[in-house]
This record gives structure tokens, sequence and C-alpha cells, in this order.
């Protein structure tokens, strides 16, 4: 077994997935019907599905694997990787109908985003975004050029996090179950981020 059960046994398809109420399944299903996803912000605590129904959704559309960018947006969560990567990721023309930039693990309500607001390019925080005006980045495929669209934001509550500092001085914030690669007498394991003080060092790549 190379994979983590979490991953092994994740829902596939809609049919797998648990649905807050019924008026939210419907919504969903209507994206996959019309193969089309708005602008989502999805929060909540660990295990309700937000990954798992992004996920649903990149497989269902058939969305080409190169025209999806995966961030780890509790580690990376800096201009320059909204300028660099996210940018330059959809500037590119997609393999297929359209592009996915996925950003897992935006914990906080204090994780920064890019929006367009009353004309002018702003990097608030999520707790400010006002999804009746504000708008955010897309790449229009018929015109071949980026837009800014209204998106749906999502709210399944709160959840307590951690704020971990590292030895440069560089700091992520997660919540105590946020999974971490780390050495145990020279053997790779996955631990929670609660469990972190009996190690001594995250493995990064």
């Amino acid at each position: 077994m190379k994979e983590l059960w979490t991953e092994v046994w994740r829902p596939k398809t809609l049919d797998g997935y648990v649905f807050k109420d019924r008026a939210q399944q419907e919504q969903i299903e209507t994206w996959v019907k019309e193969k089309s996803i708005p602008h989502l912000l999805l929060s909540g605590a660990p295990g309700v599905g937000k990954t798992t129904l992004a996920k649903i959704l990149i497989n269902m559309l058939n969305i080409d694997e190169y025209d999806v960018l995966e961030i780890n947006a509790s580690r990376e969560n800096s201009v320059d990787t909204i300028r660099d990567k996210i940018t330059n990721f959809v500037q590119t023309m997609p393999f297929g109908e359209f592009k996915v930039a996925l950003l897992d693990e935006c914990l906080d309500e204090n994780t920064k985003i890019v929006i367009m607001r009353d004309g002018i390019e702003q990097f608030i925080k999520i707790k400010e975004v006002d999804e009746v005006s504000d708008l955010v980045k897309s790449f229009n495929i018929n015109e071949n050029r980026i837009e800014w669209k209204p998106f749906k934001l999502f709210n399944k509550g709160t959840q307590e996090v951690y704020e971990i500092e590292f030895e440069n001085g560089e700091t992520v914030i997660c919540t105590p179950d946020h999974k971490w690669y780390v050495s145990d007498n020279g053997e790779t394991k996955v631990v929670k981020a609660s469990e972190l003080t009996s190690y001594m060092h995250i493995l990064t790549t």
C-alpha cells in the first residue's frame, strides 16, 4: 500500500459524497450537468468534504490533469505564489475546455486571496470577501483572455487552528488534524499537527 487510506477510499463521484442538504446537492449536480464550475471558496472543519468535493468536480468534469494546479495554501500563501504560480497558470491555454486552480488548506479566515473590488485589484483576507460585489480572476477560453468573474462562498463553520513557526521565521496556519511528514528514527511517517511537538523536524520538498 503506497497511498494513504484517505486517498484510496476518497469518493470519486457525487454518488459517494455526503451533502449538507438537498439544496446543496441540487446546486452541485447542476454544475456537473452544465459542465461549469463557479469560483468557489469552501470552508469548514476537517473531514466535512471540502477537498473531496473539489476533486470530485474535477473528476466528473473530465478535466485534464495538466489543466489542474493544486497548491497547499497553508504552506504557499505569499504574494509571490499568487503572482507567479497562479497567474502564469491561468495565462496559458488549457488542454481541455478550462483550467482549475485548487488551493487546498486555506484554513484560516485571515488567509489572503486576490480579488477585484471597485475596479481595483486587491489582496485581502477571506473574511473580508464580499461574494456579491467582489470578483476573482478567470481565464476565458473562447476569448483567450483573463477575466474577473463572480463566485460562490460556502461556509461550513469554524475550526481551531495552530500557527507553526519554522526555524527561518516563516509561519504556517493549519488545523490540529492537518497532516505533516516527519522523520522518526530514519523512517518517514505522517502525523497530525497536534502531534508535532514529539518530533524535531518536518520533512519538506
